[in-house]
């Protein structure tokens, strides 16, 4: 992009402020500085002081919390069941995330370095995989190494509600029950207000599959690990998370979804003054009129803070935002990027008769001065290779991508043949994607180079 237009865009957002927003996206790591892209971009937003005003970025309003500033109790606050006591796993970690990556998302994890365990034995040797509703197969990369992982491995159980190309590997698979056919508990949406909602099943069953939480808490209880499940089913789970309040659990099955109490952002001075006259004993109000003070982050100072110490302690010279070049191909290689489609869900539903209908391969997204330079016509059968796999497609010349860069939808190109109608129809992304993660936030990254030609 050339630097006037940097420029240009940087004024005018910066003259809209503070109701303007830079977007941080969902999915995307493109390289290895993923992290120092994304706290950039947060600190995009912060200098021109957007938190909590309109249209900028706003942190939702937990009940508890929204009930406290009102000061009386407006929105139902749900119970957590739970175990006392819970025992906690002894081993160690195999992620590395206190160590590392103590910044992210922990009770997800590293997920890749399954792998690293299992084919390093370290920290300690893994012996068994039991995965749900995930397809290593098709969402991790290098697919070689996928795969030389899953066969060392002793036991392997897949839950799923299709039979993925994950599910090959599989000594056991758990059927589970599609969305439409299964009840859920309840789920904080909170927003500018306390908010909740609930999937009910709306059809029967069909075949002899389960909710995924039936299926472990069923396994739970054949190993005597009953007591970690003090509930009989979904709806008694329901019934403690509403404190037995059946009018409440009525209104939310009915609508759906629920919400409570007035719209507010702490600090904008009409929705304060609104949410004030509202709720007579609210909190009372900052000088300004806004309720700004009250604003706390997780930081050590409670403040926005755009260097971390704790960060510097396990990535040296990582402390402070700091550009950094990155280096994904070689001057020969393209880049090699890849995106969802709305026809299907993640690397989950190309098998289905319906979608597969719809959209059974992904053609290469090619440039034509890249195509013609390349002697590529549109629908050519092509051939990507890259440092860990080659997949072999057909081209779609566009010029809605750039020249420097070949892209594909991911989730194609299964190598399972019981997948009878994805089987072979596509490239798959995971095959020409190298084992990458990049540093502090643990993502895995999602660009490589490759080479392109006809066949």
């Amino acid at each position: 992009m050339p630097a006037k237009d940097i420029r240009r865009i940087a004024h005018e957002y910066a003259a809209k402020a503070p109701h303007a927003v830079v977007d941080f996206g969902h999915r995307a790591t493109f390289t290895t500085e993923e992290f120092e892209m994304r706290r950039a971009l947060y600190a995009a937003n912060v200098l021109i002081g957007n938190i909590e005003r309109k249209g900028g970025i706003y942190i939702g309003q937990k009940p508890g919390d929204y009930n406290k500033l009102a000061g009386e109790a407006v929105a139902p606050v749900l119970a957590k069941p739970g175990v006392k006591d819970m025992p906690k796993p002894a081993a160690k970690r195999i992620d590395q995330v206190e160590e590392q990556y103590a910044m992210m998302w922990t009770s997800g994890g590293v997920y890749q370095t399954i792998l690293d365990a299992t084919l390093s034995a370290v920290p300690y040797q893994l012996h068994g995989w039991v995965m749900s509703r995930t397809n290593p197969m098709q969402t991790m990369t290098d697919r070689a190494r996928v795969v030389e992982a899953m066969k060392k491995l002793d036991f392997i159980a897949v839950c799923d509600v299709y039979i993925s190309e994950t599910a090959a590997y599989a000594d056991v698979i758990l059927p589970e029950s599609t969305y439409l056919e299964r009840d859920e508990e309840i789920a904080d949406k909170s927003g500018k207000n306390p908010a909740y909602y609930v999937r009910q099943r709306a059809v029967e069953t069909l075949g002899n599959t389960k909710p995924s939480w039936q299926i472990f808490k069923d396994i739970g209880h054949k190993l005597g690990l009953g007591e970690f499940y003090p509930w009989e089913n979904m709806e008694t789970l329901q019934m403690l998370q509403v404190n037995r309040d059946t009018d409440l659990l009525r209104r939310i099955k009915d609508e759906g979804f629920v919400s409570f109490g007035k719209p507010i952002m702490l600090r904008e001075p009409k929705m304060v003054a609104e949410f004030t006259k509202a709720y007579a004993n609210a909190k009372p109000v900052d000088e300004d009129g806004t309720y700004g003070s009250l604003l706390t982050f997780k930081t050590p100072s409670g403040k926005i803070e755009l260097t971390s110490a704790k960060v510097e302690t396990m990535a040296p010279g990582r402390g402070v935002i700091k550009f950094r070049e990155v280096h994904l191909k070689k001057a020969d290689e393209l880049y090699f990027i890849q995106g969802k489609v709305a026809v299907h869900t993640n690397g989950a539903t190309h098998n289905v008769p319906m979608l597969a209908n719809l959209m059974s391969d992904n053609a290469i997204w090619v440039h034509p001065v890249t195509a013609g330079k390349l002697g590529i016509s549109n629908g050519d059968p092509i051939r990507l290779t890259s440092s860990v796999g080659t997949e072999e497609g057909h081209a779609l010349v566009t010029p809605g991508i750039r020249q420097d860069t070949v892209f594909a939808y991911m989730g194609f190109g299964s190598k399972n043949k019981e997948l009878v109608r994805a089987t072979g129809k596509g490239i798959h992304c995971g095959n020409l994607l190298p084992h990458q993660t990049a540093p502090v936030c643990g993502m895995t990254v999602h660009t490589t180079g490759v080479t392109l030609a006809k066949r």
